[in-house]
Formats: C-alpha cells, sequence, structure tokens
C-alpha cells in the first residue's frame, strides 16, 4: 500500500470516526431538548408531579450516557485502522470497552440514587401529608438515609465484577466486618429493631398519655427509632429507649379512644334513706354531663351500692369524661356538687368510728349471776 493510500485509508477511518461522534453529540443534544420541553409542558400543565420528577432526574444521566456511547464507538473506529500513527492504539479496545462499562454503571447508579431521593421526597411532600397515618412519615426518611449508601454499594460491586475482579472475597470480608459491628452496636440495633416494633405497630402517636408498667407517664411527643421521648405531668422531657418500651405493659390513656371513665366513691350512714340517696346522686351527676364541656354527653350516669361499710354503706357513681384531664376536673365537680347536696338534704357522711371499751367497763359489762352454794 503506497503513501497515498494509507493516507485515505487514515482520513476514512478518522471522518467515520468523527461522524459518529458527531451523530451521538446531536442525538444527545436532541434527547436533552425533548425532555426539557416535556418537563416545561408538565410543569405548566400541572397534570402529572411523579412523571417530571423522572425526567428531571433522568435527563441528564441520559445525555452523558449517549454520549459515552458515542465516545465508546469513535474510539472502537479508529482502533480498527491496522497501521499508521493510531498503531498505538491496537488491542486497546477492550480496555475502552471496560471503561466504558464502569462508566455506565457510574451514570445507572447515580441516576437510581437520584431517582429514589427525589421520589422520595416526593411522597413526603405530596402524599404523605394527606395521609392519616404517620408510619411513613417515619419510615421514608430514615429509607431515605439508607437507599442512597445501599445503592452505591451495589453499584460498586457490580462495577468490580464487571472488570473481572471476583467479589466473593470482598463479601465475605463485609460479612466479617459487619457481624464485628453488630457485636459492637449491639444496644444500638437493639433499639433500632425494637424502634421498628413501635413505629410499625402504630399504636402510639404524638398527644397519646401512657404510662409503663413500674415507670413515668406522660404525653408521647415523638417516636422515632432509637428512643420515644414523653412530657410527664411536671413537665419534664423522658427519653425512653425503644428496647425499654418493647418489654415494658404500656397503657395507652388515648387508645382506642380518648374518652375516660370516671368514678365517685362515697359512703352514708346506716341511718340515710337509699332510695334518696340514689336519687339526689344521679341528679347531680345528670346535671354535670349536661352542662359541662369535659363529658360524653351520651353516656348516661350509672348508680350502684357496693358495700356495707364499718361506718357508712358505701356507693359509687360512673359518668364518662372526653379525656384524661377532663377525668380530673368532672371527678372534682361532681364530689362538690354530691357533698353539698348532702349537706343541704341532712345526709351524713360518717367518718370512721371505732368504739373503744376501757377496763372498768368491760368489769361492769360483764356481770355474772352466782347461785348461792348448798350447805
Amino acid at each position: 500500500m503506497d503513501i497515498s493510500q494509507l493516507t485515505d485509508s487514515y482520513l476514512v477511518g478518522a471522518l467515520t470516526a468523527g461522524l459518529l461522534l458527531a451523530i451521538f453529540v446531536i442525538l444527545s443534544i436532541s434527547l436533552r431538548l425533548i425532555l426539557a420541553i416535556i418537563s416545561r409542558r408538565i410543569n405548566k400543565e400541572n397534570s402529572d408531579r411523579l412523571l417530571l420528577v423522572f425526567i428531571d432526574s433522568i435527563k441528564g444521566p441520559v445525555v452523558l450516557l449517549v454520549l459515552s456511547l458515542g465516545f465508546l464507538f469513535a474510539y472502537l473506529t479508529l482502533v480498527q485502522l491496522d497501521k499508521g500513527i493510531f498503531i498505538s492504539l491496537n488491542n486497546t479496545g477492550d480496555y475502552a470497552f471496560q471503561v466504558w462499562k464502569v462508566s455506565a454503571i457510574a451514570i445507572a447508579t447515580f441516576t437510581v440514587s437520584h431517582l429514589t431521593d427525589r421520589t422520595i421526597r416526593w411522597y413526603l411532600r405530596n402524599i404523605s401529608a394527606n395521609t392519616t397515618t404517620t408510619l411513613d412519615d417515619t419510615l421514608l426518611p430514615i429509607f431515605r438515609r439508607v437507599l442512597p449508601i445501599t445503592v452505591y454499594a451495589i453499584g460498586a460491586l457490580i462495577a468490580v465484577d464487571s472488570i473481572g475482579i471476583s467479589i466473593s472475597p470482598i463479601l465475605a470480608g463485609l460479612g466479617i466486618g459487619g457481624l464485628a459491628v453488630a457485636l459492637a452496636v449491639q444496644p444500638t440495633l437493639s433499639n433500632f429493631f425494637a424502634g421498628t416494633y413501635v413505629v410499625t405497630e402504630g399504636e402510639l402517636k404524638p398527644g397519646d398519655f401512657i404510662e409503663l408498667d413500674g415507670g413515668p407517664s406522660g404525653y408521647v411527643e415523638s417516636v422515632g427509632w432509637r428512643s420515644t421521648k414523653i412530657r410527664s405531668r411536671f413537665n419534664n422531657l423522658v427519653i425512653i429507649p425503644n428496647s425499654k418500651m418493647a418489654e415494658s405493659i404500656v397503657t395507652n390513656y388515648f387508645s382506642p379512644t380518648p374518652a375516660m371513665n370516671v368514678v365517685v366513691t362515697c359512703g352514708v350512714s346506716y341511718e340515710s334513706d337509699m332510695e334518696v340517696v340514689e336519687k339526689i346522686a344521679l341528679e347531680e351527676a345528670s346535671d354535670l354531663v349536661i352542662n359541662s364541656p369535659h363529658s360524653i354527653k351520651d353516656v348516661d350516669p350509672f348508680f350502684g351500692f357496693s358495700n356495707f361499710g364499718d361506718s357508712n354503706i358505701d356507693f359509687f357513681i360512673f359518668i364518662q369524661a372526653v379525656d384524661r384531664n377532663g377525668t380530673f376536673v368532672l371527678k372534682s365537680e361532681l364530689m362538690k356538687r354530691i357533698h353539698a347536696r348532702f349537706t343541704s338534704e341532712g345526709i351524713e357522711i360518717n367518718y370512721p368510728v371505732r368504739k373503744l371499751l376501757l377496763p372498768e367497763e368491760i368489769d361492769a359489762e360483764n356481770v355474772f349471776t352466782t347461785q348461792p352454794e348448798e350447805n
């Protein structure tokens, strides 16, 4: 082959490579413009925001992927030349393809991570705020933090495996290292998995009044993955590890409804007319239920005598409050009403009474009559 033919071969190869690169550049620009037009139209019509999130997330990576294909094909065209100034490029096509695969995996990994992050953010802003449950509000922020790390880790392993490096030793090392880390952070993991149980159960919500068996009580401020925060009656913040929450018996005074029963106990003297006592107590309780904003209106008061006490005949009266705070108000008001009414009606509530006999009084009461002795 003479010099003129060799020059023509170089020229044809270079022109072919340049033409391929130009085609892919034009294709990438066209894709960018098409996606931008679709994005502006969706944004203008305000039709499908999730589709807008998808398009905005992929339009940059798609352009990069098309451009990388153009450079790869142009380079592979150049390395097909057998002689000449490009002879140093021969036998490097495989390396170029390996580099392109790693680049494509990196672009795909970034796209997936960016897309999942924006999708979760879109859901939290548009869907989660309108749902009645708080489960998604609690779970999705954690997934939003963990998913990118997971995606990048998987992408790195795929990239390493694509260039011919075995990932089995890496996975084995990660397994041993993960076991060591798990043992080191066992208390944290215990609270995390207990928090998963507490959150997914959905039985505790901010604002609920709870009490732990043998532990503190208060209003739930927040339910997190590591701990649950409650505000005590003394307005102090109590932080309870979720592992303790999962192991304890928890009473939720706001579940299944905030309504709570109020039971007032009292006693009247044995000389009292029990029918009158019942009538008066029910009248006062009914009037309180009607006029108090803290009472449940459709639950009638219930009265009953419970016990023959040492000094009084004991009774109880039952009404229902709208919430826990209402129980204190209703109980106090009902006690004042019953006491005032019994006083005006002359019904006596006895103090505890004990009769004590002195020794001489005992001797005076124990008089024995003896028979005279026979002679």
